[in-house]
């Protein structure tokens, strides 16, 4: 599979596909094959503190913030609460999963401070990134990403939407999200 992978990063690498083919996106490709770890003790739910929901707020609005996104704030706390509440209050629960955000976050902040900490939180050393790190890069922070992209920040990065693409459903043809942009 890995064979297959480099071999198709090499047919399509180079000026007109936009990929330069190095040792660092031939690492990448192979770890974006391999599996995510499993959720972890997914049975488990429970209730996420308000503080702490705020604390995950601003992990998963860092990126708008630090790339200069317009809208991030159609990707209100009110959604994001229900978001959470959702997806730790019933099973397949993120309840341990966003508990050991949490739990990485608040070390880095104690360590490093809460700017450096977000840094840190999305690009973490890969010679040495903490002990969860792929826990919370699978099952928080690419699902803040995805959750805010969807949100009502897909056209905030200049992109159409199509049928079958995100963005809501293709129901009605007056008014349909994110095109004619």
């Amino acid at each position: 599979m890995k064979k297959k992978i480099e071999d198709a990063l090499k047919t399509r690498s180079g000026p007109s596909f936009g990929i330069v083919l190095n040792p660092h996106v031939v690492t990448h490709a192979r770890a974006l094959q391999d599996s995510p770890p499993p959720l972890p003790d997914p049975d488990q739910t429970g209730s996420i503190s308000s503080a702490d929901i705020n604390t995950l707020y601003t992990i998963a609005t860092y990126p708008a913030k630090k790339w200069n996104v317009t809208g991030y704030d159609a990707f209100d706390l009110a959604e994001f609460t229900g978001f959470i509440n959702m997806k730790t209050q019933q099973t397949p629960s993120y309840y341990t999963a966003y508990q050991q955000t949490l739990a990485l976050y608040n070390s880095l902040v104690q360590s490093i401070g809460q700017p450096q900490a977000l840094d840190y939180l999305y690009t973490p050393n890969p010679a040495t990134p903490p002990a969860n790190w792929e826990t919370v890069r699978n099952w928080s922070i690419q699902e803040y990403l995805i959750l805010f992209i969807t949100s009502g920040n897909f056209r905030s990065y200049g992109w159409k939407n199509f049928p079958g693409w995100m963005g809501g459903a293709y129901n009605d043809p007056n008014n349909l999200p994110y095109r004619g942009i």
